[in-house]
């Protein structure tokens, strides 16, 4: 249970943090999402509870979706992976 608890305050971190930077505001996200089994798949998923407060700000809405999306099909894992095979070039 730990490493789940430990999941979803790093996940809550991640996804405020996101927030700050795209729209310059402190949201607390704590209730804001749960993890779920997926039915098909029977890997554990992030889905969204969004309160009224999310709700109502469509743009906020809309980048929570598109951030738990990009989590649940795993898209920061395949950069990480490429990144780590792929040489860091400087750009000048």
């Amino acid at each position: 249970m730990e490493s789940f608890e430990q999941s979803k305050d790093l996940i809550e971190y991640y996804l405020a943090l996101s927030i700050k930077q795209q729209f310059n505001i402190d949201l607390d996200l704590k209730d804001e999402f749960t993890f779920t089994e997926n039915i098909v798949s029977k890997k554990m998923i992030i889905a969204p509870t969004f309160s009224d407060r999310i709700l109502k700000d469509s743009e906020i809405k809309d980048f929570l979706h598109a951030l738990i999306s990009d989590i649940n099909n795993e898209v920061q894992q395949d950069i990480v992976n490429r990144s780590d095979s792929e040489p860091l070039r400087n750009i000048v």
